[in-house]
């Protein structure tokens, strides 16, 4: 028997001995192994499975141990790699025993394991039989879009590569299927056409002859093996398809099966393949042919008029479709139409299934309750419904004064449409309290109000210390700061893993954690972290701060900017008590063991300062860096991204860096300059590295500001005139064209723009006014030529529901033109739309008074969503508003003068006073609480104020009424100098109405937890009476919220504070600016194996 351990050692030996000396004539054989177990052991830490004390393996007796002894000791006389191969055997056989282990115990071992199976395949492959070769390509899975070979040797091994590439097409992201079908046409064309698509350059391409590219190489073959990566093609690599063949592939439904996991086509892509798809059945054909469509579905060209049974199998085809594009929407409300004017009882309307969400909502109301209360329960959360449709399902559901008693059971079964349902629904909530995630799932769709409404209900008869034990979730971070304090927590467990607000969370860090010098001890701090202030993080002490680095960077998605920076600050300034000039002399170790979310925040200065030596992993950390938690203006930023480049190029010149170089940045290539990218440009360098960075900073969510105009020229000057490039151009650059809103209004009109700008738009999270007015002009415009003709017509239902929020950009002239019977039919749609001008109010009022007026009912009101805001004061005061619809628009835009005549006129349609406002009512009220005179605030109960104060707090009223509301959180929490960071985030926008004694007396830890609206409702006199050190704990967030109006009022001094607080720097005084903190669970793995391979393998050779 070996040794205990041995098959462990075995691994090592093998790692390191790979490692140690590449095969002739493979120098990039270390590397390799090297970032392919460095990255997958990252994985492993992301995923849970800590870092192994010795890998789990158990011994073999097929392991000559005694011959890899002598490999690490150096008497073997062999070369390493030759010894190494002898031991195939036991690495097959540990590979075999890791099936049968648990994930959490072989994480580790498969990532080393990977590693090796990649040395073994790519250099040793025509060494084996069949069956090894098929163990190592499943050892290897794991690391699968990671490398590809260059060549898999024989023709039956790619198959097997191609096989195990489609089961890991879902996990795979865009850029690496889009390498992944790069690879397999390569290969492809040289296995099966002898033929190469390589570059010139690549010295594999000099021995084989070009592909013709005219060549039909996606054949049946071909598009069977490939799978679901035919949905990654080029739009013209479908032109190498045969007829015949590709015909066959649809009609047997070979297409549809191998696409039936892929969630998205590219427009361009789609559009071609469906083009196919068309010419193989024709016109006629098309309908019988419906249910092979697929992914295609979503790629139909327009609604073409089918009978009910083929509208539901096209529906039943549509129904992965992104909604996100309206011409899909209106396509399946085209579609829900007419299977539904067949549909009979609960089987007829089951067959629609989640399409139900297309019904219109008198289409819903005409539903039986019986069957539509079935049909709720039954979809659950997989249906959207609108706020109307939830309405109308309410209404029909449960009358507005509840004469019916909806029992707890009752209530969860109408989870989905909560938001739809009159007040008195939640009386009987009490009965479902231990559901703890139905009462979870039930608050995900109810509104602020409903919820506080359901907080009261339940507080009535049981405590707070109870209730905080059940709830979870939204209902959780709903729960008023003042009866958290009663609910007397002591413990973090008491409370389990809970996810908290940023109040509650302040209020728990300071009642349980502070005072206690070793706070980050504590386990499972997760959403608590949002709660840890700065002097807390100062408090702890110099030999403490590698624990304390940890701590804060477990769950960095509640860890904020300014913690961050608090916490590197800390670090460092301990480091280089340890060690003068700390990052002049770093080593890699000592940089592995800081946490890349913190070594972010390093100043310039000593970004620029650090040795070369460190590059390899500098460039690692910086490869898988979230930028997320670092200032957009952040100095370190540039930095950071200049010592990369310094890093990639080694000494020469930026333009010999290669695709495999810029990739190395990661999210850094967001930061690169114009300049920076000009400079790759060079002689030396080929025009592809550009290209691909180019296409590459599309995918980027943020650029900064300063480099748009001449990065969108640069792409300009590399793809020539966006007006003149494809559609797949298009889709692969627009994102960055969007970028400026003059190229975007100037887009030219062609057929395929509109669907590609919405493909753009679901990709990236910022979208500018320009989109949204170019989006509009190809709605409404069919093309230039019949724009004139059609100017007075063109306002349709149909364009009117496709184009949401974009209605805002009718002319008055067109919505004038608008017939009585659209406006009937879309006014909930136009009533959704927040930001209409006067003028177009103004219309749309004589639209209402035409079509609504003389009487106007409650639902009518909530119908009119918006659109009330064009009712003169008198006529608001005489409107039917209940709460709820108060609550449902609120966000409208309204001036405060119009708030305080919906008040008026709803505390009298509600019979209600401001005496007799519960907490729900105020929740209710959100915005139109400014309409209140200050008599009427300062008659406000403070109990109830108490419970709603974190919702009214997100309400932006003027000065005037902030200060009142001030008045009364005073008499709530006592005078401002008292207040603690739980206590100000609570109150939100109402710090506004602090005076500037009252925002002197403030301490400066609380500065980071006032909201960020509140920053700009302060007014410039007072916010210019903060003095530096206030400023500098405002914190990046808070900073960057300033207005030019409140920066006009400060002084030079002021200025530079604010600045520091902005980008996250401090004074000439604190140079350990933004460092980092160890985390060895996390960070430490990326040593990789060497010193951690050596010393176990010494350990077990004892």
């Amino acid at each position: 028997m070996a040794p205990k351990g041995g098959t462990c050692c075995f691994l090592l030996i093998l790692a390191c001995a790979a490692l140690a000396k590449p095969p002739e004539g493979n120098p990039d054989t270390k590397s390799d192994i090297k970032d392919i177990s460095r990255k997958l052991m990252k994985k492993c830490l992301k995923n849970g499975y800590p870092e192994p004390k010795m890998l789990p393996i158990t011994p073999f007796k097929n392991c000559d141990l005694a011959k890899a002894d002598s490999m690490v000791s150096g008497s073997s006389n062999k070369d390493p790699q030759v010894d190494v191969m002898t031991n195939k055997k036991c690495l097959l056989a540990t590979i075999e025993q890791m099936r049968n282990s648990s994930m959490a115990s072989s994480c580790h071992t498969q990532a080393i394991v990977a590693s090796i199976s990649w040395e073994m395949l790519t250099k040793q492959s025509e060494n084996m039989t069949s069956e090894e070769y098929d163990t190592l390509l499943e050892a290897y899975k794991p690391a699968l879009g990671m490398k590809l070979p260059s060549d898999v040797g024989e023709r039956q091994n790619l198959e097997k590569w191609i096989d195990m590439l489609k089961g890991a097409f879902v996990g795979m992201s865009e850029d690496q299927t889009t390498q992944v079908v790069k690879w397999e046409k390569e290969q492809i064309m040289e296995k099966y056409f002898n033929c190469t698509t390589r570059p010139e350059a690549d010295q594999r391409s000099s021995s084989m002859e070009r592909c013709n590219p005219k060549r039909k190489w996606l054949n049946s073959d071909t598009l069977k093996m490939m799978g679901p990566y035919i949905a990654k093609l080029a739009p013209m690599d479908v032109d190498s398809a045969p007829k015949k063949e590709l015909c066959e592939f649809f009609s047997s439904q070979h297409f549809k099966n191998a696409t039936n996991m892929v969630s998205n086509m590219n427009p361009s892509l789609g559009r071609k393949f469906f083009k196919r798809f068309e010419d193989c059945f024709g016109k006629e054909g098309f309908s019988k042919n419906v249910d092979k469509l697929g992914i295609l579905a979503c790629h139909v060209s327009n609604a073409l008029d089918l009978d009910p049974d083929i509208s539901q199998e096209l529906l039943s085809e549509l129904d992965s479709c992104d909604d996100g594009n309206p011409r899909i929407k209106q396509m399946k409300k085209r579609l829900v139409k007419a299977v539904f004017s067949t549909a009979t009882g609960i089987k007829g309307l089951e067959k629609l299934d989640k399409s139900l969400a297309f019904l219109t909502p008198s289409d819903l109301f005409n539903i039986s309750k019986a069957v539509l209360k079935d049909i709720i329960k039954d979809l659950g959360f997989s249906v959207q419904w609108t706020r109307a449709q939830m309405r109308a399902i309410g209404n029909k559901l449960q009358d507005k004064k509840c004469n019916k008693r909806m029992s707890g059971k009752d209530l969860l079964a109408l989870k989905s449409v909560a938001e739809g349902l009159p007040r008195c629904a939640f009386k009987h909530v009490k009965e479902i309290l231990n559901d703890t995630e139905g009462m979870k799932n039930i608050a995900q769709r109810m509104r602020k109000g409903q919820r506080m409404d359901m907080l009261q209900e339940l507080l009535e008869d049981v405590a707070p210390s109870l209730l905080v034990q059940k709830l979870s979730g939204r209902l959780l971070g709903s729960l008023p700061l003042s009866r958290l304090v009663e609910a007397n927590i002591v413990s973090l467990d008491q409370v389990g893993d809970k996810t908290w607000s940023r109040s509650q969370a302040a209020f728990l860090a300071k009642k349980i954690l502070n005072g206690n010098k070793f706070w980050y001890r504590v386990k499972k701090l997760r959403s608590v972290m949002q709660g840890i202030t700065c002097e807390m993080i100062d408090d702890v002490s110099d030999s403490d701060t590698g624990d304390m680095g940890q701590a804060v960077t477990e769950d960095p998605q509640w860890l904020s900017k300014r913690q961050a920076g608090c916490a590197a600050r800390k670090r460092f300034a301990s480091l280089e008590k340890e060690r003068p000039d700390y990052f002049k002399n770093i080593t890699e170790e000592e940089m592995k063991n800081i946490s890349t979310c913190l070594l972010l925040r390093l100043p310039p200065l000593k970004v620029e300062d650090l040795p070369d030596s460190v590059c390899p992993t500098l460039l690692d950390k910086i490869e898988e860096a979230d930028l997320s938690s670092l200032p957009q203006r952040s100095l370190s930023r540039p930095t950071f991204t200049k010592r990369a480049l310094r890093c990639l190029a080694n000494g020469t010149d930026l333009s010999m860096l290669t695709k495999e170089d810029v990739s190395r940045l990661g999210p850094f290539l967001c930061e690169l300059s114009p300049a920076q990218l000009k400079l790759m440009r060079g002689p030396l360098m080929a025009p592809e590295v550009l290209k691909s960075s180019l296409r590459a900073m599309a995918s980027c969510q943020h650029i900064p500001r300063r480099h748009v105009a001449d990065l969108v020229q640069l792409v300009s000057e590399t793809f020539g005139d966006p007006s003149n490039w494809s559609a797949e151009t298009m889709e692969e650059l627009g994102a960055l064209v969007l970028l400026d809103e003059n190229k975007t209004s100037t887009l030219p009109n062609k057929p395929w723009l509109k669907d590609v700008l919405y493909f753009l738009k679901s990709k990236h999270k910022h979208t500018s006014k320009a989109l949204g007015k170019k989006i509009f002009d190809l709605t409404t415009t069919a093309s230039n030529a019949t724009r004139k003709k059609r100017a007075v017509e063109q306002v349709t239902t149909e364009m009117i529901e496709e184009l949401g929020m974009n209605n805002v950009y009718w002319s008055v002239e067109q919505l004038d033109g608008m017939s009585d019977k659209t406006f009937l039919a879309t006014v909930e749609t136009l009533g959704d739309v927040p930001d209409y001008n006067a003028d177009q109010l103004a219309v749309l009022k004589s639209k209402t008074d035409k079509n609504l007026v003389p009487e106007i009912t409650e639902s009518k009101v909530k119908q009119l969503g918006c659109l009330t805001r064009g009712f003169p004061s008198e006529d608001l005061e005489k409107l039917p508003f209940l709460l709820d619809t108060l609550e449902e628009t609120a966000n409208c835009g309204w001036t405060e003068s119009q708030m305080e005549s919906v008040w008026k006129g709803a505390s009298k349609y509600n019979s209600l006073t401001a005496k007799q406002l519960k907490a729900a009512d105020m929740v209710m009220l959100s915005r139109f609480i400014c309409g209140l005179d200050s008599t009427e605030i300062r008659q406000l109960n403070i109990d109830a104020f108490k419970d709603a104060v974190g919702s009214v707090g997100s309400v932006a009223c003027s000065y005037s009424k902030s200060q009142e509301l001030k008045r009364l959180a005073v008499s709530a929490f006592g005078n401002p100098n008292s207040w603690d960071e739980a206590q100000v985030s609570e109150l939100g926008n109402i710090a506004a109405g602090l005076d500037a004694t009252e925002f002197a007396s403030l301490k400066s830890s609380v500065f980071s937890f006032i909201s960020k609206p509140c920053i700009a409702l302060i007014p410039p006199r007072i916010f210019a009476s903060l003095n530096v050190d206030q400023l500098l704990s405002l914190g990046p967030d808070n900073a960057a919220m300033v207005t030019s109006g409140q920066k006009a009022e400060m002084k030079d001094e002021q200025l530079a504070a604010l600045e520091r607080a902005a980008t996250g720097s401090t004074d000439q005084e604190q140079r350990i600016d933004r460092s980092g903190a160890p985390s060895m669970s996390v960070e430490g793995i990326s040593a990789f194996m060497m010193p951690l391979l050596f010393l176990l393998m010494g350990l077990l050779l004892l």
